[in-house]
Formats: structure tokens, C-alpha cells, sequence
């Protein structure tokens, strides 16, 4: 399992700030509305949500990044939680947000029905596509490092629509599909920090390295990533919008 207090999280959350802009604009937030940050990270949507006068709630499994989003943010209310265990009333949030962090619950359909419970207006929640360069590279290196472990590869398939529909059964699921780049000097870069500072990436080089693996991983990993100087990889993700029906 990985643990995100370790590492530097903190580079990957800038990368994926065009996202959460892109996702928070698309959730229509006002001023006085209340926002749930779900996997709030460094606090990405929480800040931007913030900023339009959205009266913030922000909630991760990591205490130090959690740490990192209060001081970032400012005024809210930030809690050490998990999405299968929202401490929340019903309905409580016009908005949930949810930058690629429900999509590693260890339990989904609780984690939705969470989700399904806390919201009386909309959740916004965000999962790679599961195609392109980089989805084979990490792809790579996490069914190498499930198979070493003696753990299951096979996660809930937050990159099938119909699936995440399925998922959230009951409730109004609206599709869009959006782009983000990857930028890098080079692939072996970009797995360079990946493997020292993202909380992933740490833990396959560690089990990986165990098992005597790491080194042909890796390079497979750093040759589907491709050999652009600069790099420039572009992963596509889904923008799910799920809308509950009122009882009855």
C-alpha cells in the first residue's frame, strides 16, 4: 500500500494543478457554497474553490500533506479522513471534488456510496484514461511490483465509463474527457523523480529492488515513456459528474 506521507507528493500536485483549475471551473462553485475536497493532496481544488468564496471542507488520509493544504489554503475545515468513511452529515456539500484520489480507494462501492451520501448538488471526480505512454509505464512498473508483493493488480476500473456509472448506480453520471501534459527533460528524468520523490514510485523501487526486478522494470517503464528531448507526454482523464437523485 502506499503511503503518501513519504516522498515529495508535493511535485506531482503541481503537475496536476491544470486539472483541478479545469475541474473546479467545470463545477460551477459560488460564493457560499460548500466544497468537499475528497484526497485533497497539497490542497489543489480546495485553494481554488477558496478563492471563488466557497466555504471549504478538505480531507485526506495523509496527515503531513493534509498539514500542507491548511497552510496553503487557510480557512476551512481540513480532517484526517478516508472516502469509505466520510465524517459528514447527509447532503452536506453543494460540490465533492475529487482530483485523482477516490480512484485508489481499496473499497469503491463504499467509497460511492459516501460520495452518493454527502452530496446534495454534485461531485466532480477525475480518473485517468487508461491509455498512452505514461499509463503503460506506471502500468509496467505497479503490475511488476503487485506480482513480487503477492497482492492483486486488479483495481476498480475507474477508466471505463460505463463501469463508473455502474458504480454510482442510482445517480445522474455526465462523461467528459479532458487532456494534461507531462513535461520532463527527458523520460529517464522524469523517472528519476518519480522513483525519489513520489510516494509510488518509491514503493515500486522498493519492493521491485527486493525482488531482484527493479533495474528491467524500470528501463521497460523509461522506453514506454519514449525518447523525446524534452519529454512531453499527454495523458487524457475523465471528468465524471455525478448528480444523486432525490429519495422517492
Amino acid at each position: 500500500m502506499v503511503d503518501w506521507d513519504r516522498g515529495q507528493y508535493e511535485d506531482t500536485a503541481t503537475e496536476l494543478a491544470p486539472a483541478a483549475q479545469h475541474v473546479v471551473e467545470r463545477a460551477g462553485i459560488e460564493e457560499g457554497h460548500t466544497v468537499l475536497d475528497l484526497g485533497t493532496g497539497t490542497g489543489n481544488a480546495a485553494f481554488l474553490a477558496a478563492q471563488k468564496g466557497a466555504d471549504v471542507t478538505a480531507v485526506d488520509p495523509s496527515p503531513r500533506l493534509l498539514e500542507v493544504a491548511k497552510n496553503r489554503v487557510g480557512a476551512g475545515d481540513f480532517r484526517v479522513a478516508t472516502a469509505e468513511d466520510l465524517p459528514f452529515d447527509d447532503q452536506s456539500f453543494d460540490r465533492v471534488l475529487s482530483l485523482f484520489a477516490v480512484i485508489f480507494s481499496e473499497d469503491p462501492h463504499k467509497a460511492a456510496r459516501e460520495i452518493t451520501r454527502v452530496t446534495r448538488g454534485r461531485a466532480l471526480i477525475t480518473s485517468w484514461e487508461p491509455t498512452g505512454g505514461m499509463h503503460e509505464a506506471l502500468g509496467i512498473l505497479g503490475r511488476a511490483t503487485s506480482e513480487a508483493a503477492g497482492t492483486s493488480a486488479n483495481r476498480y476500473p475507474w477508466g471505463e465509463p460505463d463501469r463508473v456509472k455502474e458504480l454510482f448506480k442510482g445517480a445522474d453520471v455526465a462523461v467528459e474527457r479532458a487532456q494534461l501534459a507531462f513535461e520532463a527533460p527527458s523520460a529517464e528524468d522524469y523517472m528519476e523523480r518519480f522513483e525519489t520523490r513520489h510516494p509510488a514510485g518509491m514503493l515500486f523501487r522498493d519492493v521491485l529492488t527486493r525482488s531482484g526486478d527493479y533495474a528491467a522494470k524500470r528501463a521497460e517503464a523509461v522506453a514506454a515513456l519514449g525518447d523525446g528531448r524534452p519529454l512531453r507526454v499527454t495523458s487524457s482523464y475523465f471528468v465524471f459528474t455525478v448528480a444523486p437523485r432525490a429519495a422517492g
